[in-house]
């Protein structure tokens, strides 16, 4: 049997894998960088408290050493999770292995398992959050550009899956950056109020910290590079069903773009395709097949994300000051989520960045539906002299047999006694011109693109993604390659 054979998610599959993860997001949760991170927060516990006096500084400076998973038994910490069905005490036994001078007497002193898992999962977030920011601000650089190229191209607005009214391309484009923007909006406030540690012991009381639990607290959390709560969140999930529910907006949004696409891509529509190149098969049985693969997994993915959202809510529904019920969902609905979330953002950079626009083909689409498209305007215009509710009637009953017969609007129009004694052909037709009916489309796609590029000018970025591997080069353990 073959390593590949054991990868049984579809996220580690040697084959399938790139369409729901990237190798950043397997990073941060293989089994390897996982123990590191918690090893590093034992470490900063350690430290914390040494400067306090709580345990001595010659112990902490070994823990700190020590702590790194190249100098573990990876072997006997596998067979002490299957002995003693815990999930931690097993790698703090590896540790104090190594510990001289009895320091491992002081790992882990006065900590909970969920403090240290929890503090732990609350850095994995981090590192998720940086490669969503980073990631929704390349599609959002890409949008605005294609919002800016295309503001004064007109085609067809759409409602109920029907033709509706000229508007331009870039109008679209800019209500997708719009959206796209209220997302990345979300992302900061969201690190403030998730990106937290999390050290009270058994009951959330730190009794065993005595009268400098909160002191430690604050240097524990600064030593990480989180904010210090004010009290346990054992059982209170709020925070992880927030982080879920944020990545499930920013999936549905994505969704929502990538699924325009795929519908402007039919046959008989034509204006838009996702990416292409020579090799891409849509059919095995169906040579001509070009398929909106990449769309329909960015879907597919946000459906995903979405289920795990309601499992995040499900999630806050604990017993009392610790329940593992939350917990054991989160280490599975966390991760896939970021992991689905990575992938679905790659997606859409990579479709966003390639997307194929058939100008020619919206021209002829807006020229075939010229005159249904500018209905509004053309009862108004006849409204000036037989009147708006009059007009209305008179172009309701015209369309209807303009589409069941066939024949022209314009003409059937003409053939009514109260618009041929009032109107000439040609004023008729410009009337019916799009390019007369796109409002303030390109006024407000340059409003748009303006406002998001002026707020990204402003941006510090937070992200700093070569935290990502912390192992480096300095064991060979970890397969996972960035």
């Amino acid at each position: 049997m073959t390593t590949c054979d054991l990868n049984s998610h579809i996220i580690d599959s040697g084959f399938y894998s790139n369409g729901y993860a990237t190798s950043e997001a397997r990073t941060i949760f293989c089994d390897i960088y996982r123990y590191q991170r918690w090893l590093d927060v034992e470490a900063a516990l350690a430290v914390s408290q040494a400067e306090l006096g709580i345990i001595p500084q010659w112990a902490a400076d070994i823990i700190a050493e020590k702590a790194q998973l190249k100098n573990l038994d990876l072997n006997a910490i596998r067979e002490g999770i299957q002995k003693s069905c815990h999930s931690l005490i097993p790698l703090l036994e590896a540790l104090r292995k190594v510990c001289p001078k009895d320091a491992g007497q002081f790992i882990h002193f006065g900590a909970t398992t969920q403090d240290i898992q929890d503090t732990a999962q609350s850095l994995e977030m981090k590192d998720v959050l940086d490669i969503v920011e980073r990631d929704l601000l390349l599609i959002i650089n890409s949008v605005s550009s294609l919002a800016e190229k295309f503001k004064d191209t007109v085609t067809i607005g759409r409602t109920h899956a029907q033709h509706a009214l000229p508007m331009t391309l870039g109008l679209k484009m800019a209500v997708w950056l719009d959206e796209l923007w209220r997302n990345y909006e979300r992302l900061e406030p969201l690190r403030e109020r998730l990106l937290v540690s999390q050290l009270f012991g058994g009951v959330g009381t730190m009794d065993a910290f005595s009268d400098q639990g909160i002191t430690l607290l604050t240097k524990f959390s600064e030593k990480l590079g989180l904010t210090a709560p004010n009290t346990a969140w054992h059982a209170s999930r709020d925070r992880t069903a927030e982080f879920l529910s944020v990545l499930a907006m920013i999936s549905g949004t994505n969704a929502r773009i990538a699924n325009e696409i795929r519908c402007l891509s039919r046959n008989e529509i034509g204006e838009m395709e996702e990416p292409f190149q020579m090799g891409k098969i849509g059919s095995s049985t169906m040579p001509h097949k070009r398929n909106p693969e990449m769309c329909e997994q960015v879907i597919v993915l946000a459906r995903l994300i979405k289920s795990n959202a309601l499992l995040g809510f499900e999630g806050m529904i604990n017993e009392h000051e610790r329940d593992y019920r939350a917990v054991r969902m989160e280490w599975i609905t966390i991760t896939d989520s970021a992991h689905f979330i990575c992938g679905q953002l790659a997606l859409m950079t990579a479709i966003m960045k390639g997307l194929i626009v058939y100008e020619n083909i919206i021209h002829k689409n807006v020229e075939d539906a010229a005159t249904f498209i500018s209905t509004e305007a053309l009862m108004f215009y006849l409204g000036t002299k037989i009147g708006k509710q009059t007009a209305h009637h008179v172009v309701y009953e015209v369309c209807m047999e303009a589409i069941e017969t066939k024949k022209l609007v314009i003409d059937l129009l003409l053939k009514r006694p109260e618009i041929a004694g009032n109107f000439e052909r040609e004023e008729l037709l410009d009337t019916i011109d799009p390019v007369h009916h796109i409002g303030l489309s390109a006024e407000l796609t340059d409003l748009t693109v303006k406002s998001v590029s002026d707020k990204v000018k402003q941006l510090t970025p937070v992200f700093d993604l070569e935290r990502l591997c912390p192992l480096k080069d300095s064991t060979g353990i970890c397969e996972v390659k960035r």
